[in-house]
């Protein structure tokens, strides 16, 4: 009986130093994937952004349908949609509004 008893407690311990160390571990790979999230969705931002500003430049009429900047445009339009696909991970902590952003992408201005 004391035996059992003693295993028990054993158990009991080791038990509660796993569950000790999974709520640490758990508390760390959160923590870890915010502070992901947040600077993902600052490069996200900072993408975008160059985007619509490559556009606003290729759109004046001194630059407009010149080849470099045609690519240019294309090749920020790719790594725009690349993150696109990523963008649920970046985006936990705050979303965004995608009808604002899609009326930024097609040159409609803020209100």
């Amino acid at each position: 009986m004391f035996e059992a008893l003693l295993i028990l407690l054993v158990l009991l311990f080791f038990s509660g130093l796993a569950n000790v160390f999974l709520i640490w571990y758990t508390r760390n790979t959160l923590k870890n994937l915010l502070y992901l999230s947040e600077n993902l969705g600052v490069l996200y931002e900072i993408v975008f952004e160059f985007s619509s500003h490559l556009r606003e430049v290729y759109e004046l009429e001194r630059f407009y349908g010149d080849p470099t900047l045609t690519r240019l445009l294309e090749h920020s339009n790719m790594l725009r949609e690349e993150l696109d696909k990523y963008e649920e991970i970046f985006l936990l902590a705050e979303p965004l509004d995608n009808t604002e952003e899609e009326g930024l992408l097609d040159g409609e201005e803020e209100a």
